[in-house]
């Protein structure tokens, strides 16, 4: 499991890295919040929308039946003190990133974070060194987003420095074939003035699903998915050994962009506009992935879950076995909804007033975080759904939402809902997260916080044939402030064993296996090989 701790001695206060008024050379509008101690520091988003701090990465490792963790690393220590030293932390609280993939040989594990040492501001949200977004309102250094795989075998950790996701998270990624694949989201563009064509082009190009080589010396990764214009542009990929970004031709490269008109935008993957009725979307963000996973046939989906724009689904990648029998995937592969999951806007663009109450087995997934798919039946697929976290999301809605664990069946191609699973996960009632011995200030000091859902899921195969899955939870309605950010509350490890037989799921609920510690947060899980 993943995990971050916030640092108990920093003091954030002064300017901070955010731009407002997007003027050159950039000046911050901005001035932290007081006290700038944990907690009450992040509610600094309420006036900077990309707050965040760089902190420590752990990996906690569990046995399946533990009630505590076994051993845990630190990676970003452990990097720093390597032999050839590395920067490498996570940005607290940053609600979509640290996702655990095991790769697709079983050999390692696969996560991304930042180049940047601990303590720094607004990084999550930053450029990247070679892809820069003029408009961004973040002025924090440009940095690097990095893959980071760790041998089982052998324990080394080894880094890839990349310039995907400029403007956004780093989130999630895997190895197969001898290539690293990631999700995640580019392009944080202001509004005064709003960024031309050609640079949301750039960043159509940084965004949604991409590609790397391990160790690769350049650090352009290559996008991934169908290319579609809403203005008769035109893509040329790199060329092979060219160390470069692909091409977009645009004869409205100079004009400032307009969203949803009749000149649209690019997408690379998936574009709304292949829906019925649908128009184009804001360039990029129709791929705004969040989670990712490969089945034992070889098969990659990927999910979306949050963003104004496009669908919050599950998506296949290629057609089913695309990365089998050592194949890579070509640049122009198909994203698509699977069939049967949702293929709404609703969640992107309305509201919680406008949802089911309470939400339905037929409505299906509403804000699919991440997906695990059990070797032994890839008809099956478990989906952890963040419920509606975004700033519309109540905790007195919470426990008639769509947050928790959905269970869907592949019968003759397409994909159906046959369970929504929350019993235990306590969703909408409130819980106390206690500083017992005062590490962050006050002796004693608390806050209470709310489940709403499950952010990241993984599973493993019982000998009875039922299925033991463990997530971590999303949560709403931090005591501290109306406006501090979710992200940074003490979340939950869960586990729950899942019958399935035909249609019918059978369970005995949801138990707590660990509430995060007062200023530590939980995240991507993986079940990995015995003896790793």
């Amino acid at each position: 499991m993943a995990r971050s701790v916030y640092n108990s001695s920093l003091v954030v206060n002064g300017a901070l890295p955010y731009n407002g008024n997007e003027t050159t050379p950039a000046v911050s509008t901005v001035t932290a919040v007081s006290p700038g101690t944990f907690p009450n520091v992040f509610t600094n988003d309420a006036n900077d929308a990309d707050f965040g701090v760089t902190t420590d990465m752990y990996l906690d490792q569990w046995t399946p039946t533990g009630t505590s963790a076994s051993q845990s690393l630190n990676v970003t220590a452990t990097a720093a003190a390597a032999s050839v030293p590395e920067n490498f932390t996570v940005s607290f609280a940053s609600q979509s990133g640290m996702g655990l993939n095991v790769s697709q040989d079983g050999k390692s594990l696969v996560f991304m974070g930042y180049n940047s040492p601990i303590n720094q501001l607004d990084v999550s949200n930053s450029n990247t060194p070679d892809v820069v977004d003029p408009t961004n309102p973040d002025f924090q250094t440009a940095t690097y987003r990095t893959v980071a795989q760790l041998n089982f075998s052998t324990g080394a950790l080894s880094f890839t420095h990349t310039d995907a996701y400029s403007g956004d998270d780093a989130r999630s990624a895997t190895l197969a074939n001898g290539m690293f694949y990631m999700v995640g989201a580019a392009g944080n563009s202001g509004s005064s003035p709003n960024p031309t064509y050609g640079e949301y082009d750039i960043l159509s190009m940084d965004t949604g699903l991409q590609s790397i080589a391990p160790g690769s010396t350049c650090a352009y990764t290559q996008v991934i998915g169908t290319f579609y214009s809403g203005n008769s542009s035109t893509y040329a990929p790199a060329a092979t050994g060219t160390c470069a970004m692909g091409v977009i031709t645009d004869a409205l490269s100079a004009t400032t962009y307009a969203k949803k008109t009749s000149m649209g935008g690019n997408q690379f993957g998936f574009s709304l506009a292949n829906l019925t009725g649908q128009t184009f979307d804001k360039s990029s963000k129709d791929d705004n992935f969040r989670g990712m996973f490969v089945d034992a046939k070889g098969t990659m989906y990927v999910s979306k879950d949050s963003g104004s724009n496009g669908v919050d689904t599950v998506y296949q990648v290629g057609s089913t076995g695309a990365l089998a029998n050592g194949a890579t995937l070509a640049q122009n592969t198909a994203i698509s909804i699977v069939p049967g999951f949702p293929t709404s806007t609703m969640t992107a663009g309305d509201t919680e007033t406008s949802f089911p109450n309470p939400w339905t087995l037929a409505t299906g997934v509403g804000f699919p975080s991440s997906m695990w798919v059990p070797s032994n039946n890839t008809n099956l697929m478990f989906v952890a759904d963040e419920g509606d976290y975004g700033d519309s999301g109540t905790v007195a809605y919470a426990p008639n939402g769509s947050g928790g664990l959905w269970v869907y069946l592949n019968q003759a191609g397409t994909w159906s809902p046959i369970a929504h699973l929350t019993a235990g996960l306590n969703l909408g009632v409130a819980y106390t997260v206690t500083d017992a011995v005062g590490t962050y200030g006050t002796v004693g000091a608390i806050y209470t916080t709310t489940p709403e859902g499950l952010r990241h899921v993984t599973g493993r195969i019982n000998s009875d044939g039922s299925y033991t899955l463990y997530a971590t939870t999303s949560t709403i309605g931090n005591s501290t402030s109306t406006a501090f950010d979710a992200g940074a509350d003490s979340n939950q490890l869960v586990k729950i064993t899942v019958n399935v037989s035909g249609s019918t799921v059978t369970t005995n609920g949801f138990s707590v296996m660990e509430t995060a510690p007062f200023g530590q947060v939980l995240r991507g899980v993986a079940v990995v090989p015995s003896g790793s």
